[in-house]
């Protein structure tokens, strides 16, 4: 349920206003009001739908340059008072944090039309049901051996109130229609394994037809998986393998990275280290992606260019962190640091095919599973391939291969980027998106196979 824009602000510029009263000399408090509605399907049946209401409140409580954050998730004069005092309390029994300067004052934030659709709100556990359908039926219209079908249907609406007490009055409502599916085919004793994902904020945008089709055919196609070898390999990564890269790649560019030393940037920033042909910015205000259009601190999204035509030169910024360097936020403030949010790799000009085409000797990867940081500032991570990975050999696909586990430089692979894709996919949540294309890779190492 919406309370709507008039609600949300009376109430947190009260609590605002009893946190200052209380003894605080800056105060923050945001609102996040969520409704969402789940419908789970395993073995090929809806087997869950259930849906779910919470409001939060979280208020920082400033005393000189003495912080606390605590939050409550009800909203009754009893609750809120008592948020407010457990604030006062701890903001003076907490340590001084030297580098705290202020809280943000007010920007103007632009009017994003089109973040909240009435159909995806409003959306009915009949209608989620008819579009589950179209999933499985597609699914098994592809082939005899698609033995389940599994996955889930999201439907979420939110609202974001922040106020502070320099002024900030910020407030949004988004929604979004998010969905996976998970394919299983078999034949014989083997197994093979397909996946799709989409999402957008109108429901009427996904296509349940087109993700059934999609992930069945990765996995009739990755039955009878034959071994590999590891070593070193051409690869083309599919959207969501590379979503996953970039999710990893994104800490690098955090400001408080960057401060503590820890971030890659600290030995690239300005030099040519990735292939001139990757550029990547993020822009939470453009629409292609799930825009928002202001960060965790109400500051509105800025876009940056992180790294352009192979040179990493940007970074970015919320309150705290540009207050160190004498800046101002770029509007990237999260719940604990300032992170990429709204990621844009530039397309290329080639097509999955034409990658294909182009490789001797690699591997076809669909998705990245159970990765872990290795090392931070090569951006080295290690992880397993999963839904659907098949061998190529003089640009044909020849066969699919058992899972490969990966450790690799994320910033050594940038720089072999052969080919990029002019086709992209948005991926992402209710408040942050990545839109990429597939990427053609001519070295990435893979140490080791699994069983299945």
């Amino acid at each position: 349920m919406i309370l709507g824009k008039d609600a949300c602000l009376e109430l947190t510029n009260k609590v605002l206003n009893e946190a200052l009263k209380a003894g605080a000399t800056q105060a923050e408090v945001t609102l996040i009001n969520s409704t969402s509605y789940l419908t789970r399907f395993a073995n090929s049946v809806i087997h869950q739908n259930v849906g779910e209401r919470t409001v939060n409140i979280i208020l920082k409580t400033i005393i000189g340059k003495r912080i606390s954050s605590v939050t409550a998730n009800e909203t009754t004069d009893e609750a809120l008072a008592n948020l407010v005092q457990t604030g006062i309390k701890l903001a003076k029994i907490s340590e001084e944090n030297p580098d705290f300067v202020s809280l943000p004052e007010p920007e103007p934030i632009p009017r994003i039309t089109g973040l909240y659709v009435r159909e995806t709100a409003e959306c009915t556990a009949k209608k989620r049901a008819e579009i589950v359908k179209g999933i499985i039926d597609s699914a098994h219209s592809i082939s005899g051996k698609v033995d389940s079908v599994s996955g889930a249907l999201t439907t979420i609406a939110n609202e974001y109130c922040i106020v502070n007490s320099l002024g900030i009055n910020a407030y949004t409502k988004l929604t979004a229609a998010d969905v996976n599916v998970t394919v299983i085919a078999r034949e014989g004793d083997s197994e093979g394994f397909g996946y799709s994902e989409d999402i957008s904020r109108n429901v009427k945008n996904i296509n349940p037809e087109a993700l059934g089709v999609e992930a069945a055919e990765r996995a009739v196609k990755s039955l009878n998986p034959k071994t590999l070898e590891p070593g070193e390999y051409e690869v083309v990564l599919e959207p969501y393998a590379v979503q996953t890269a970039l999710a990893y790649t994104a800490q690098g560019f955090s400001a408080e990275a960057y401060q503590n030393g820890v971030s890659f940037m600290n030995d690239v920033m300005g030099k040519k280290v990735m292939n001139e042909n990757f550029t990547l910015w993020d822009d939470g205000t453009d629409k292609r992606g799930m825009a928002v259009p202001f960060d965790a601190e109400g500051v509105p999204k800025k876009k940056v260019m992180l790294v352009e035509n192979g040179v990493p030169k940007g970074l970015v910024y919320d309150s705290f962190t540009a207050h160190k360097e004498g800046k101002k936020s770029t509007g990237h403030a999260g719940r604990f640091a300032p992170m990429p949010s709204h990621m844009f790799i530039k397309p290329g000009d080639a097509t999955k095919e034409e990658m294909i085409k182009e490789t001797k000797r690699g591997v076809l990867v669909t998705f990245f599973h159970y990765v872990r940081t290795v090392h931070a500032k090569t951006i080295t991570i290690t992880g397993m391939t999963r839904n659907g990975t098949w061998y190529i050999e003089n640009g044909e696909i020849k066969y699919p291969v058992k899972n490969l586990r990966f450790t690799d430089s994320m910033l050594k692979a940038y720089g072999n980027i052969d080919l990029i894709g002019k086709e992209v996919k948005v991926l992402g949540g209710i408040n942050s998106s990545v839109v990429v294309p597939p990427l053609k890779i001519n070295k990435f190492l893979f140490t080791g196979v699994t069983e299945f």
